[in-house]
């Protein structure tokens, strides 16, 4: 009987013993497995951003290598059609000009006729241009 007396009072030693220790371990391992989750949640989100950013930097790149090309066609097409043969063509054709003949040219000096070119005769060019044209 005292055998069993000391069997069931080491029992319950023990049971309060694991309960002690069971419910704060209880804990630990609820907190522990609690971090595990979130740390394995947080490394599957920074490789699904990882691998967000990687794409949008190739879209990125693929842009900016389309739009190197297109500058490359748009400088090209700018020296064709800035080209003084075009230009010239251009004004002669669809403009109707031509180069001036050496007495149509006048000079200015500071914002003054030179003294080569008297008023008198721009207005006798001017009459003679309206009765030939």
């Amino acid at each position: 009987m005292k055998r069993l007396l000391y069997g069931v009072k080491q029992l319950r030693l023990l049971t309060r013993l694991v309960n002690r220790v069971g419910g704060p371990l209880h804990a630990k391992g609820l907190l522990i497995w609690s971090a595990a989750l979130v740390t394995g949640v947080l490394c599957i989100w920074e490789q699904v951003y990882a691998t967000r950013l990687a794409s949008e930097i190739e879209e990125l790149q693929d842009k900016q290598e389309h739009l190197e090309t297109e500058i490359g066609f748009l400088k090209m097409e700018c020296v064709t059609l800035s080209s003084r043969e075009r230009i010239q063509k251009y004004a002669q054709e669809r403009l109707r000009m031509r180069y001036p003949k050496r007495g149509e040219i006048i000079h200015l000096e500071d914002g003054a006729l030179s003294p080569a070119v008297r008023p008198e005769d721009l207005a006798a060019r001017n009459d003679d241009a309206r009765t030939n044209g």
